[in-house]
């Protein structure tokens, strides 16, 4: 029942814009470096603990290669992966490629930040990082990201139109008889990054008394991670709905009378929905944990499509197709 489609010729220009802001970041960085070299310490407060006290110091030299080394090796990762994505089409391809250009845009601010606070400093260990510098980076990454959006928007086909199955399957049912079907899914990359995340959160918060706030950005990091690892997926007389496991609510759920067609689908995580766990694109949305085989249902109205990565997807439409089409019959 899943079918896979050719993959989408990628477009030179959107490997190039994908790539450009780790690139402008990287040289910004150098330039602004160069132009200040005569006003820079020998060692420079690179990194920061509690209070913005600096914790350690790079010549400027270090600095440049330890800046030019993440940007650009991270910014060449990022770009295998979202050029990877787009082969497959997909809308989340914009929301990915925004997501590098607002991560470069942040790193490259940073940087640029650090160096001016150290320009002229008789002592880096005197150098001190206010807060407000972080809102500033993040106040360039915003619009950034909208930006890279905006560019790279109508160079990947939203819907490549070979990655249909052929065709909404059905189950063959007694007419007046009832059915169900569930499914439990998850990630366990997802789970592990959720409880490594969490036992980091909790050393810091026991362990150490200055990195306590640390200790709740990653606890409030980690406890989604770990919540929405795990996912159960029903379809019955109700309709689809999923359910993350273990906890009454959120539910999402597509009732049947919003049921247009259920199929089943190779989907692709970082191509059509910019990345993995609960994802929302101005077409679809979705809970995806993996690639490959996923059910997708589209909804009455706007046309919207729901997608769950699960096993055994093709019983689970073939059913919400059957129950779908036997709704009047039941009333």
């Amino acid at each position: 029942m899943t079918a896979t489609g050719r993959r989408a010729r990628v477009p030179r220009r959107l490997v190039a814009l994908v790539a450009l802001p780790f690139v402008a970041a990287s040289a910004l960085a150098a330039g602004v470096q160069a132009a200040a070299s005569d006003r820079l310490p020998a060692r420079l407060a690179v990194h920061f603990g509690a209070g913005g006290v600096p914790d350690r110091f790079e010549s400027p030299a270090q600095f440049l290669v330890t800046v030019a080394a993440l940007l650009l090796l991270g910014g060449a990762a990022w770009t295998v992966l979202v050029v990877r994505g787009a082969r497959g089409g997909g809308a989340g391809t914009g929301m990915a490629t925004a997501m590098g250009w607002g991560l470069a845009a942040f790193l490259g601010s940073i940087s640029v930040l650090l160096l001016q606070l150290n320009a002229d400093a008789a002592d880096p260990a005197e150098v001190r990082l206010p807060l407000w510098h972080f809102g500033a980076a993040l106040a360039v990454a915003l619009p950034a990201g909208f930006l890279g959006h905006a560019l790279v928007r109508g160079l990947v086909p939203a819907w490549p139109p070979d990655r249909e199955s052929s065709g909404a399957e059905r189950l063959d049912l007694p007419r007046h008889g009832r059915a169900g079907w569930a499914r439990r899914t998850g990630s366990w990359p997802l789970l592990l990054a959720g409880l490594v995340t969490l036992c980091v959160a909790a050393a810091l918060l026991l362990v150490s008394g200055t990195s306590w706030w640390a200790g709740i950005v990653l606890l409030l990091s980690g406890l989604p991670l770990v919540l929405m690892a795990q996912a159960d997926v029903t379809v019955d007389q109700r309709g689809l709905t999923v359910r993350l496991s273990g906890l009454p609510w959120p539910r999402l759920s597509v009732p049947l009378d919003q049921v247009v067609t259920a199929r089943t689908r190779s989907v692709n995580p970082l191509g059509e929905f910019g990345g993995w766990g609960y994802r929302v694109t101005p077409k679809r949305s979705g809970l995806i944990y993996r690639s490959g085989e996923a059910l997708v249902v589209r909804r009455t109205g706007d046309g919207r499509e729901f997608a769950v990565t699960v096993d055994d997807a093709g019983t689970a439409a073939a059913l919400l197709n059957t129950l779908a089409e036997r709704r009047p019959e039941t009333r």
